[in-house]
């Protein structure tokens, strides 16, 4: 095999949540921001999940801090896992706090962007990020899943993310 650098090489792959009760509204694990530049987050809901719960992505200085609402990219697949539209996006819009529709979220991914500067809020610089899904959610459940990539300090085997 070629000297190449793998994408895991190079990225950092963090699971946040699985089964995160879309009724009952939770925090998703926190990461760190420090050694990234760009951060990607993929949520996928169960084929169960109804109601239109409104998700923040928080930032704070410390582990599960959430402190400051930041404002971030967001894309919906244009079908279900595993139908020919499931890779398709629409196009980025931008929200800070996104009231979501359950059937752009039952069975399908929804994409999340956001960068390390864009975790300075009112002149704050803070590290620490985390995913919250809200109440307003009837039923179902989603995992979540952090991309972590332009490391700021590249190695053959990344540093964690994971402040726990």
């Amino acid at each position: 095999m070629a000297d190449s650098v793998r994408f895991s090489q190079s990225h950092g792959i963090m699971p946040l949540t699985i089964d995160g009760d879309w009724n009952a509204g939770f925090s998703s694990d926190s990461f760190s921001m420090g050694k990234y530049n760009h951060a990607t987050i993929l949520i996928i809901g169960d084929t169960s999940l109804a109601g239109n719960a409104i998700i923040t992505v928080m930032a704070g200085a410390t582990d599960a801090a959430e402190t400051a609402a930041i404002t971030f990219a967001y894309r919906y697949a244009g079908g279900n896992v595993a139908a020919a539209s499931s890779d398709v996006y629409d196009a980025a819009v931008t929200s800070a706090a996104l009231t979501t529709t359950a059937t752009s979220m039952d069975l399908r991914c929804t994409i999340l962007e956001f960068d390390a500067a864009d975790l300075n809020v009112s002149g704050t610089q803070y590290e620490y990020v985390t995913v919250v899904v809200s109440a307003a959610g009837t039923a179902g459940t989603c995992s979540i899943l952090a991309i972590l990539s332009e490391p700021r300090f590249s190695e053959a085997i990344m540093d964690t993310a994971n402040p726990a």
